[in-house]
C-alpha cells in the first residue's frame, strides 16, 4: 500500500560451482529503485576464501574472484567495490598492527633499559677515552707552563743579582781608583813643594822625605796632614840616627 515506505528483501538463489558439488548462496538486495547488494557474513566469507585462493587482495581481480566464487547475480561492479574496501581494510589493519608492534617494541626497550644495567656502547666508550686523553694533555700543558714560569722567575732573579754584583764591583773600582789617584805625584806637586832636581842629582833621604811629605799633605782631604804623613816624617827623622849607628 505504501511501497516507498516499506523495504523488503528479495532473495535470489544461485548455484555455486566448484569442487564438483553445489550449494546455494543468498544475495540480499534492497528494494530501492537501484537495488544494492548487501554483503552478508556468509557471502563475505566466500569472498575472503576466493581472494585467499587467488594469492591475496593484491593479486586477485574482480573477474577472477567472480569466476572463483561462482555465485550468480554478482557483478564486476559489486566485486570491484568490495575488493577496494577489502584492500583498504587490510592495509589499514596492517598499518595499525605495525604501529602497535612498534609501540610495544619501544615500550619493551624502555622497560628493558630501566631494568637492565647500562651497557656502554662503542661510541660512548670512544667518547670517554677521548675525554680522558684531552684531560691528560691539558694536565701536561699545565705542568709545562708552571715549569716555564719558574724558569722565568729564576732567570729574572739571576739577572738582578748579576746587576747588583756588577754595581758593587764598579763602586769598589771607583774607590780604589780614587785612593790611588790621591797618592800620585805630578809636576805641579813638585813645583809647589819647591824641589828642583836635575838629572845628575842623586836622591838623598832628606829630598825623598820632602817629596813624600809634601805630596801626602797636598792630596790629603781638607789640606790637613794625614797620620801617614806624620809617620813618614818620624821615619825620616830617625833614619839619620840609624845610619850613624851603622
Amino acid at each position: 500500500m505504501f511501497p516507498g515506505l516499506i523495504h523488503h528483501h528479495r532473495l535470489l538463489d544461485a548455484d555455486v560451482g566448484g569442487g564438483g558439488g553445489g550449494s546455494s548462496a543468498g544475495l540480499v538486495l534492497t528494494a530501492d529503485p537501484k537495488p544494492r547488494l548487501r554483503w552478508t557474513a556468509d557471502l563475505h566469507d566466500r569472498f575472503v576464501d576466493a581472494v585467499a585462493q587467488l594469492g591475496g587482495p593484491d593479486k586477485a581481480t574482480p573477474k577472477t574472484i567472480m569466476r572463483t566464487m561462482g555465485v550468480k547475480g554478482l557483478t564486476l561492479f559489486h566485486l570491484k567495490s568490495h575488493l577496494q574496501k577489502y584492500r583498504l581494510g587490510k592495509q589499514s589493519g596492517k598499518e595499525m598492527a605495525e604501529q602497535s608492534k612498534d609501540a610495544s617494541y619501544i615500550l619493551g626497550a624502555q622497560s628493558g633499559t630501566n631494568l637492565s644495567p647500562t651497557v656502554p656502547t662503542p661510541d660512548l666508550k670512544e667518547s670517554q677515552e677521548l675525554k680522558e686523553a684531552l684531560r691528560a694533555q691539558m694536565e701536561v700543558q699545565r705542568k709545562l707552563h708552571e715549569q716555564v714560569e719558574v724558569q722565568r722567575h729564576v732567570q729574572i732573579r739571576m739577572e738582578a743579582y748579576q746587576n747588583y754584583i756588577d754595581t758593587l764591583l764598579e763602586k769598589a773600582c771607583n774607590i780604589v781608583s780614587e785612593q790611588l789617584n790621591g797618592f800620585s805625584i805630578s809636576d805641579h806637586d813638585l813645583t809647589s813643594a819647591g824641589v828642583m832636581l836635575s838629572s845628575s842629582d842623586t836622591l838623598s833621604p832628606s829630598i825623598f822625605h820632602q817629596l813624600s811629605v809634601s805630596s801626602i799633605s797636598l792630596h790629603s782631604p781638607g789640606g790637613k796632614s794625614s797620620p801617614f804623613a806624620a809617620d813618614a816624617d818620624l821615619f825620616f827623622q830617625k833614619a839619620p840616627e840609624k845610619r850613624k849607628s851603622y
